[in-house]
């Protein structure tokens, strides 16, 4: 699994999510508030075994972060909804490595400098 940081300013940022040949590009509004809410979440999963979430809220619905670690192997799964009627539909599934994962992320916030202070 890749994740790259397309752009990101203080309105929006967006990240692009691959596996083989699926790539999905996932939007953050507020860049602040959506890296903090992600990087929340990779700290919770870092400590061990265990679930994770985050939601980046956008003008026109939300996508849904989910983690979920077993050993060394970190499962992301992106959901999207635009609400209540629409329901929740798939964005993006995959599986890594847990401390690959959470490094390239970490890399990718660096590199933009996105992490917080």
């Amino acid at each position: 699994m890749n994740v790259l940081i397309d752009s990101a300013t203080p309105e929006c940022i967006v990240i692009r999510l691959r596996e083989g040949t699926e790539e999905v590009t996932v939007t953050g509004w507020h860049t602040d508030r959506a890296v903090r809410s992600l990087l929340t979440a990779l700290d919770t999963i870092a400590g061990g075994d265990g679930y994770a979430e985050c939601f980046w809220p956008e003008p026109t619905g939300q996508y849904w972060w989910m983690f979920n670690r077993e050993g060394r192997r970190l499962e992301v799964v992106v959901l999207w909804s635009r609400g209540a009627v629409t329901g929740w539909q798939h964005v993006f599934r995959a599986a890594d490595e847990v401390g690959y994962l959470i490094e390239r992320i970490h890399d990718e916030m660096a590199a933009r400098r996105l992490l917080p202070r």
